[in-house]
């Protein structure tokens, strides 16, 4: 039954996608302007048109997955979710290492994450803003402070702080999306040949820890939840602060390899990332001429 469910509402997602994509015009509009901003010539109007609409199949994704979260179990997970290195969290964790999964703005980040939970992994969440409603229904999952760490008053920094180095220090697990906007100390990278200013501030936080860093990966379609845990990124400790910007250029570098190759799983394009910032400052400028 549970199986069912899910099948149900992939399919309502898929239905979401396309009446939205016709509907809301405007939304449509800007994501096809920032993608052709960052791909221009990579990308033709027909794969654009598929693009977008896979966007607002995402957004469909997140509309239930409320009620799916709850239903999450094993099988369940093997029915509907592929995992691909994840050696490379069990050995972090095995040396007793606290790990940090620079994740991004990719598919369906939540279910990936629970689906973490429910295979028995310690993890909690560093994400913006403040929780909506600490009660946890049983049917309906919602955010907590108890497994989340909601950044939303810096007043509260040092709490913060103080909560994301005990976990590492425990040796469990921290996620966070290394492409978000927030951030007071940012590095330079390229990206497609732009230099973005991406945050550094859970990097000093891990190599206070000696953490791993572990870039992961959630891609969804069709029903389909991947997720790529990739090879850490945090040789190099014993340089101090100076392998800051290199790391954030590894990350950047593999941010650049699935925007390419999988743009429609770009659910960052929506919201307050570092990309849809570099559009706001620079993107405005060319795409009347463009238009």
């Amino acid at each position: 039954m549970k199986c069912l469910f899910f099948k149900l509402a992939f399919i309502y997602c898929r239905f979401y996608g396309y009446f939205c994509y016709w509907r809301k015009k405007g939304r449509r509009k800007e994501m096809e302007e920032k993608f052709r901003f960052f791909l221009q010539e990579r990308i033709s109007p027909e794969r654009l048109q598929e693009v977008v609409r896979h966007i607002f199949e995402l957004r469909g994704t997140r509309k239930v997955m409320g009620y799916l979260i709850p239903l999450l179990d094993a099988h369940v997970i093997k029915k509907f979710f592929k995992i691909e290195g994840l050696d490379h969290l069990d050995r972090a964790l095995k040396q007793g290492r606290g790990v940090v999964l620079m994740a991004g703005h990719w598919g369906s980040a939540h279910l990936a994450f629970c689906a973490l939970r429910v295979l028995g992994y310690d993890l909690t969440l560093v994400k913006g803003g403040a929780p909506k409603d600490e009660r946890r229904r049983p049917y309906r999952y919602s955010e907590t402070s108890d497994d989340t760490i909601f950044i939303y008053d810096s007043a509260l920094a040092a709490s913060y702080k103080a909560r994301i180095l005990d976990t590492l220090r425990q040796g469990r697990i921290i996620e966070y999306y290394a492409d978000t906007r927030e951030g007071r100390i940012k590095e330079k990278a390229l990206f497609l040949g732009r230099e973005i200013d991406f945050p550094t501030g859970m990097i000093h936080l891990a190599h206070q820890t000696r953490g791993a860093l572990i870039p992961f990966v959630h891609l969804y379609h069709r029903g389909t939840i991947t997720m790529i845990f990739n090879p850490s990124i945090d040789h190099g400790w014993e340089k101090e602060e100076s392998e800051y910007g290199r790391i954030v250029a590894d990350y950047a570098r593999l941010l650049e390899i699935y925007f390419v190759s999988s743009p429609e799983q770009y659910m960052g394009m929506y919201g307050p990332t570092v990309l849809a910032e570099y559009f706001q400052v620079h993107g405005q400028r060319t795409l009347p001429e463009e238009a």
